[in-house]
């Protein structure tokens, strides 16, 4: 089942009590992904001895298909108080938030800004929250199932297009200290746009082993 925006945020918050800490020491697991859409149980019947089998047999009913590319981030929020001036950090917050809509598909993105958004003034200083908003969002992204599974027909071009870049970034980080699993890579991608994922491809290439996955999500000036 997808979650709704009340939930997500319900989650966020409930991760905002471990506080940045957390989300450093442990990269993944931060929140658990719900994928698959959900499926409205059948209702039971109402016994009647005037029930007629035509009533009992009622179809299963399927929720809408799970979909990213609908949605609207909000307005991202503004710059704080410059460093220099000993109040704040500058536009740590605005300038990731930018990133987030640039790299993200539509759903996802609304998802992060809004958690931006929800943080004090204070968590928007702090990288590791701002970017605990990004991954908290990607790993509750739709799933990509049709792209995971090679095709060696013309009908469906670009279906293995997530294993392909995900198969190279995992070969190019064997052995690294960070380097992601198929699986982990799988759910990153599948909530980043096509941009999004060319940005974590590059970030990934020069630091497998120092920032991983989590620290290239949604990153648009790698360093």
């Amino acid at each position: 089942m997808t979650i709704d925006k009340g939930s997500f945020l319900l989650a966020l918050a409930t991760l905002g009590i471990g506080g940045a800490g957390g989300y450093v020491a442990s990269q993944e697991g931060v929140v658990k992904r719900i994928r698959e859409p959900g499926v409205m149980e059948r209702q039971p019947a109402e016994e009647s001895a005037a029930q007629t089998p035509a009533a009992t047999a009622s179809p299963t009913s399927t929720a809408p298909a799970c979909d990213d590319m609908v949605g609207a981030p909000g307005a991202c929020p503004g710059p704080g108080y410059s460093a220099d001036e000993g109040q704040g950090c500058g536009a740590i917050a605005s300038k990731r938030c930018q990133d987030f809509k640039e790299t993200m598909k539509p759903r996802v993105a609304e998802q992060a800004v809004a958690c931006l958004n929800a943080l004090t003034p204070g968590q928007r200083c702090d990288p590791a929250r701002v970017s605990l908003c990004a991954h908290a969002a990607l790993m509750n992204a739709c799933s990509e199932a049709d792209a995971l599974q090679p095709t060696t027909t013309a009908t469906a071009p670009g279906r293995d297009e997530v294993a392909s870049r995900c198969e190279g970034i995992v070969r190019a980080c064997s052995g690294a200290t960070l380097g992601p699993t198929m699986r982990e890579c799988r759910e990153t991608l599948a909530g980043l746009n096509a941009l999004g994922r060319d940005k974590l491809a590059a970030c990934m290439s020069a630091h497998c082993g120092d920032k991983g996955l989590t620290g290239c999500e949604a990153v648009i000036d790698v360093e």
